[in-house]
């Protein structure tokens, strides 16, 4: 079976016990305003251009059979018709210096499980393992379901980060191999989580809910991206703690303060960024806004960036 693999990153800390191999899936329905991966928005490989890395040298465009691309009249970029495009990437081979570069590739269960056994060793040693990540890993589920049965198989310790959007059939696809996942809360109003990601969290919230019924043993840890002005009001906090609450299978409530990491590659796809003057909490802010949970007695641990705050 084969999935669109975004890349494989090696040996992370944060992404689950000990150290992990963490697969990033491409594709996703939602469009978060703050998304730190844009290059995981679309389902398959993407085409991509860094300007910085550009000499100008012309082989792009000699190599493009749909004269696609074309050097601007100052001589400063190089510029791509969408329109003419076919994602052939005929130009991301003739780069010399990997300006024009694909985000993406197409992999086989198989050919994963071989990167992911370069690194059983470190899962030996730090009780470790891999981790799906995305864009969404539902909207691969049958090949996320396949790899994931091939770890438990092998023996590798599995994690998932998911948001639980859509079709819970695809949900019971992924939780009977993982030990353990996390799902991200963008914000627990349904309009305000229309207008910040585009697409409703209903079924989002009945799916966690579903999943923790029907797998209570298997711990999910919720994490919030909190962003300044969109979800880290007294409210919302408090409403994303009481619904953890309900969770059977909840085990943590971490926040994760926003930041501007990969912004830089809204550039290179060619695309806007609405939060870029948006300033990030610091980590005084962050335990400011999340105080309103003192006192609340919930049943796990609150955390900031993966530091227990409130046991």
């Amino acid at each position: 079976m084969e999935g669109t693999v975004l890349r494989i990153e090696r040996i992370s800390p944060d992404d689950g016990n000990g150290l992990r191999t963490v697969i990033f899936l491409k594709g996703c329905p939602l469009r978060c305003a703050w998304c730190s991966t844009p290059e995981s928005h679309e389902s398959e490989p993407e085409w991509y251009y860094m300007q910085s890395k550009c000499r100008y040298c012309g082989y792009c465009v000699k190599a493009c059979g749909q004269n696609a691309l074309s050097v601007s009249e100052d001589g400063s970029a190089i510029i791509r018709n969408k329109e003419k495009c076919i994602n052939c990437f005929r130009c991301a081979d003739a780069c010399i210096t990997k300006a024009i570069d694909v985000f993406g590739k197409k992999m086989t269960v198989d050919e994963v499980m071989k990167e992911i056994n370069k690194d059983r060793l470190f899962y030996f040693c730090s009780n470790g393992g891999i981790t799906l990540s995305g864009g969404d890993v539902l909207l691969q589920a049958d090949f996320a379901g396949e790899l994931l049965k091939e770890c438990r198989e092998n023996v590798i310790n599995t994690s998932a980060e998911l948001d639980m959007f859509g079709d819970y059939e695809k949900v019971k696809k992924i939780i009977p191999f993982l030990n353990s996942y996390f799902v991200d809360l963008k914000h627990m109003d349904p309009e305000e989580h229309i207008i910040w990601t585009g697409l409703s969290n209903r079924t989002i919230l009945a799916n966690i809910i579903r999943a923790g019924e029907e797998y209570p043993n298997t711990p999910m840890n919720a994490r919030v991206p909190l962003i300044p002005g969109v979800n880290d009001s007294k409210k919302n906090i408090t409403a994303t703690a009481e619904f953890c609450r309900k969770v059977k299978s909840c085990r943590s409530l971490e926040f994760l303060p926003y930041h501007r990491l990969g912004t830089a590659k809204y550039k290179y796809l060619g695309i806007g960024y609405q939060f870029e003057h948006v300033k990030p909490l610091s980590e005084e802010e962050t335990e400011e806004r999340i105080r309103c949970l003192n006192g609340m007695d919930l049943p796990f641990p609150v955390k900031i960036s993966g530091k227990v705050i409130q046991k």
